[in-house]
């Protein structure tokens, strides 16, 4: 960073779905009015372009480059990719961005064969929801809050979400047992508590507490459209980095975060910030 003034601005869901969704000549409009007026899709003609894309997707560098830091992971466990959860993916049949994180983990979920992949986004609509189950996803029909357990190893895709459901994810598996079973692509955690007043004044925080006990994977972000893919990591919670589990005070949980779908750092400058997109069948 190259002054003090420009502190890292947390991407937040509102920030999110903003990006995804506003252009200019739509600005005026907020969030969820945007995206109710985007026209529904023929699920079978935008099912062939998912695919097309995913395949494409699996050629990319960006995607080559996060298996391999994937796997070395994985080999560190010594155990296989079982589960994958996926919160937060947005709407991607009416966003760019969207529609590349969706084809980015569809892409993860065939090439370790996982049968097991659960998806949520309150923003789906029912065409979005019947092309994941086509592409053999499970749709969540409850907002856990990001409590998700992780008895198996599994791979927890968080894109730009709000702040507590990362906590939640942890507050959940704060366990020996659990922890080292979540593998988490999301945004940085070193990043998110840089400008987290709150993050760094509560030593309760799950997130701040992992800190020192967590390997974190920046992504290189080198695929080729913009605003998809910037700012995540990979973390992952290897035993040998946890503390004993005679560390009472470290295994203590807090309490969970309420979710705030607007929490914002900073507003975003529209004007030099938003991107448009019309996609139809």
């Amino acid at each position: 960073m190259s002054g003090a003034g420009e502190e890292f601005q947390t991407v937040t869901r509102k920030k999110w779905i903003a990006r995804k969704c506003l252009s200019r000549r739509n600005r005026h409009k907020s969030e969820s009015d945007y995206l109710n007026d985007c026209p529904d899709v023929n699920v079978d003609l935008f099912q062939a372009r998912l695919e097309r894309l995913c395949g494409e997707m699996s050629q990319s560098d960006y995607f080559i480059v996060t298996m391999e830091t994937l796997q070395q992971q994985l080999d560190t466990l010594k155990r296989p990719l079982e589960r994958i959860v996926c919160l937060g993916l947005g709407p991607f049949t009416r966003t760019y961005q969207a529609l590349h994180q969706a084809a980015f983990i569809i892409s993860v979920q065939q090439l370790h064969k996982i049968n097991k992949a659960l998806y949520y986004d309150p923003v789906f609509r029912e065409t979005e929801k019947e092309l994941i189950k086509r592409l053999n996803g499970t749709i969540i029909n409850e907002d856990r809050a990001g409590k998700h357990e992780a008895h198996v190893p599994t791979l927890f895709y968080l894109p730009h979400c709000p702040y507590a459901l990362m906590h939640n994810l942890l507050w959940c598996n704060w366990s020996s047992q659990s922890l080292p079973n979540v593998l988490l692509i999301s945004n940085s955690f070193e990043m998110l508590t840089l400008n987290r007043t709150l993050a760094k004044s509560n030593p309760k925080d799950h997130i701040v507490r992992i800190m020192n006990h967590c390997t974190e994977a920046p992504l290189e972000d080198d695929y080729e459209q913009q605003n998809v893919f910037n700012d995540l990591s990979l973390h992952c919670f290897p035993s040998e980095k946890l503390p004993g589990t005679d560390n009472t005070i470290f295994w203590t949980r807090s309490t969970p975060l309420p979710v705030n779908e607007d929490e914002l750092q900073t507003d975003l400058n529209i004007d030099d910030e938003m991107s448009a997109l019309s996609i139809r069948s």
